[in-house]
């Protein structure tokens, strides 16, 4: 009987480990968002990160519309591919009870508009759950195939 060489055993471990560790690398990015923001003086907003559904959401107050963008620009250049969701309030100086309160008005009407569009395409009746929150709508829940979740 012919024996195995080392070498041979050698090389089929290491191809078994590579092969072994090929997982995807998921890499989180709330890090890297965290330093884009507090480069330019954004503190404030808070990062959150959800590998699973591969979304960055940020979130807190600022108090220029401006100073949302910018947080949002540079968020998304520091996320890469990930799916960005802007939650920030806006809350100028010396006005912020009157922000809050627009605001909350606001999220009433984008979520009573959500209603209304799901009505529209047929997908009330699906088990699908939103909530606005900033200016931001985000939805929960399922439906029947892949052309349905592009709809809602």
């Amino acid at each position: 009987m012919r024996s195995i060489s080392p070498s041979l055993v050698a090389v089929l471990a290491l191809l078994l480990g590579v092969a072994g560790s090929s997982r995807t690398n998921t890499v989180g990015c709330k890090d890297n968002v965290k330093k884009a923001l507090e480069q330019v003086v954004l503190k404030d907003v808070t990062v959150d990160e959800d590998r699973d559904k591969n979304t960055i959401t940020l979130g807190g107050k600022v108090h220029s519309e401006n100073a949302k963008q910018q947080a949002a620009e540079l968020a998304q250049a520091a996320a890469g591919n990930r799916i960005l969701a802007n939650e920030i309030s806006v809350e100028p100086v010396g006005a912020e009870s009157q922000s809050r309160s627009i605001a909350s008005n606001q999220d009433a009407a984008i979520e009573k508009d959500s209603i209304a569009a799901l009505a529209a395409t047929g997908l009330d009746k699906e088990h699908i759950r939103f909530k606005a929150k900033n200016g931001a709508l985000t939805l929960r829940g399922s439906v029947k195939n892949p052309r349905e979740r592009q709809e809602a």
